[in-house]
């Protein structure tokens, strides 16, 4: 970011850029998307969107940053039920991120379809770090249940494969095997390697 927003009106003016770039993005995909389209749908000028903004890529970054914090927000609010099973939880979390996938008009799948082009490991650090978090949190709780020495290690390789596993399925325009197939495979994946 050029200029750091101090101002309440200043700060506005970011996040409404920052909104445009993924009204824009859902409307032209990423390659299509430019500053003046993106100044079009914030209402401002191109010049005011450069005195914070270096350009497209910039504002992609931060639309991902603030992406990124929301979907960190959402995996706080997954329940963590001590009467809830590891099977349910996983399954929860897996449903919750197809979901996530498909929101926001497309912006997400339009993202994903073009995860190799973009500075996706900020986000993808964001997410396993918040998946980390939580599995800890679960396993804690459930310790007796599930007595895993190993428990970094094993999160890292879930939360790893679960993420890219997603993300190239959703990343396929005509994927050839269904989202619930997906999710119930790597449902069973997660189980059967936690508790094995």
């Amino acid at each position: 970011m050029r200029k750091h927003p101090r101002q309440r009106r200043s700060r506005q003016l970011v996040d409404s850029l920052i909104e445009a770039t993924g009204r824009a993005l859902v409307e032209y995909g990423l390659d299509h998307t430019t500053t003046v389209r993106i100044a079009e749908i914030a209402g401002v000028s191109v010049g005011s969107l450069y005195q914070y903004f270096e350009g497209k890529d910039a504002l992609v970054e931060a639309l991902m940053d603030k992406l990124a914090g929301d979907i960190a927000q959402g995996l706080r609010r997954l329940p963590l039920a001590d009467s809830a099973g590891l099977r349910e939880t996983v399954e929860g979390a897996i449903r919750f991120g197809f979901a996530v996938l498909h929101s926001r008009d497309g912006l997400y799948l339009e993202l994903v379809r073009n995860w190799h082009r973009l500075p996706t490991n900020r986000v993808a650090d964001a997410l396993q770090q918040h998946f980390m978090e939580l599995s800890r949190l679960y396993f804690i709780k459930h310790y007796r249940d599930y007595p895993i020495e190993d428990l970094q290690v094993r999160v890292f390789i879930v939360a790893n494969s679960v993420l890219f596993t997603m993300v190239r399925h959703a990343s396929q325009n005509d994927a050839l095997l269904r989202e619930d197939d997906i999710a119930a495979g790597l449902t069973d994946m997660v189980v059967g390697y936690m508790t094995h």
